[in-house]
C-alpha cells in the first residue's frame, strides 16, 4: 500500500493537468498513488492520462453529478494511503513536498491530523511571485478558533491521516462554497494541524477571477457555517465578532452597505474590542464609493478584520 494517495480533482484542464500530475511524479518522496478525478471534461483530459506511464497513477471519470467535493470524494473512497494530501490541476508541488510533510507528520502524535504550508502564488499572465502566507492569527496547533473566521489552509498544501476522515467525513457535498473550510473545521474539533512556514506549492492567478461572483459566494458559504456551527459561537465571542464584520465587510465591498453596516454593528455588539470593526463602521457610513477608496487606502491587509 502507497504511503500517500495524492487526490486531484480535474476538469478541461489537460495540460494543466499534464503539469500538476509531473510535479508529483518529481518528488524526492516516491511512495505514493495518484487518482486523478476527471469531473465531466469535454478536453483531452484523458489522453494526458494515458500519454503518462507509471503503475502509480489512476484514472477516475466522474458519472454523477459534478463538483470538486464530489470528485475529491470520489478520489479519496477509493484511496488506500495512511495519508491524504490534495492538488488542484492548476497547482503544482515543490519537490520536497511529500518528503518534508511525511518526516514531520510521522514524528507528531496522534493528536495531529493534518499538516499544511506557505505557498508560492504566481501570476500567469505577468509572472509575478510572491510567498502567500496565511495572514492568520494561528497557524499550528488548535485552528478552530481561527478557521471560523479565515481559513489559512490552501487544499493543495494539505495532507491529513486518512483515519481522521474515517472519523468526521469527507466534504459536504450540498456546499457550493466553502465546503474546504466546513471540513477543516470538523477535524479542528478533534485534531491539531502542524505547519511548515516555507512555500511547498506554487499556486496560480489566472487573471480571470470574478471579485463579485467570489465574493457572493465568500459570503453564502460563511452565512452556511455560521448557521452550522451556532453552538461553537457561543463559546468564541471574539471569532464569532470578528466573522460578523467580515461579513458585514464582504457586503459593503459588494456596494450593499445597509446590510454591510448591520453586521458590522452585529459584530461590534458581540466583541466591542476589535478596533478595525470601527473603521469599517466608519467607512461604510460614507457611502460605496468612499468605502472602496479607504479600502484602497488601506491597501486591503491594514483592513483586515
Amino acid at each position: 500500500m502507497p504511503i500517500v494517495s495524492v487526490i486531484i480533482p480535474t476538469h478541461n484542464r489537460a495540460e494543466l493537468l499534464r503539469t500538476a500530475i509531473s510535479s508529483v511524479i518529481n518528488q524526492t518522496f516516491k511512495d505514493w498513488e495518484v487518482i486523478i478525478v476527471d469531473d465531466h471534461s469535454t478536453d483531452h483530459t484523458r489522453s494526458v492520462f494515458e500519454s503518462i506511464v507509471d503503475e502509480r497513477i489512476r484514472y477516475l471519470r466522474n458519472k454523477g453529478k459534478n463538483g470538486p467535493s464530489i470528485a475529491r470524494n470520489l478520489g479519496i473512497t477509493v484511496a488506500r494511503g495512511e495519508y491524504i494530501a490534495f492538488l488542484d490541476d492548476d497547482d503544482e508541488w515543490l519537490p520536497h513536498k511529500l518528503e518534508k510533510q511525511v518526516a514531520i507528520i510521522d514524528a507528531c502524535p496522534k493528536k495531529v491530523g493534518g499538516i499544511y504550508s506557505n505557498r508560492l502564488m504566481i501570476n500567469r499572465m505577468t509572472g509575478e511571485i510572491y510567498s502567500d502566507e496565511p495572514g492568520t492569527e494561528t497557524l499550528k496547533g488548535n485552528l478552530l478558533p481561527q478557521l471560523v473566521i479565515k481559513n489559512p489552509i490552501h487544499t493543495s498544501t494539505l495532507m491529513i491521516r486518512k483515519s481522521c476522515l474515517d472519523q468526521v467525513g469527507l466534504f459536504d457535498e450540498t456546499m457550493r462554497y466553502m465546503e474546504d473550510r466546513d471540513l477543516w473545521i470538523r477535524l479542528a474539533m478533534k485534531w491539531d494541524f502542524e505547519y511548515i512556514e516555507v512555500p511547498l506549492i506554487k499556486a496560480y492567478l489566472h487573471g480571470n477571477e470574478h471579485l463579485s461572483r467570489n465574493l457572493e459566494g465568500q459570503i453564502q458559504g460563511r452565512e452556511q457555517i455560521l448557521q452550522r456551527y451556532k453552538d461553537l459561537f457561543k463559546n468564541e465571542k471574539k471569532s464569532w465578532g470578528k466573522l460578523s464584520v467580515c461579513l458585514g465587510a464582504q457586503y459593503c465591498q459588494l456596494g450593499k452597505m445597509k446590510k454591510g453596516r448591520q453586521h458590522i454593528m452585529k459584530g461590534i455588539a458581540i466583541y466591542p474590542f476589535n478596533k478595525i470593526a470601527f473603521l469599517h463602521l466608519f467607512a461604510s457610513l460614507l457611502g460605496a464609493v468612499n468605502y472602496q477608496r479607504i479600502r484602497k487606502h488601506y491597501k486591503n491587509s491594514q483592513f483586515d478584520v
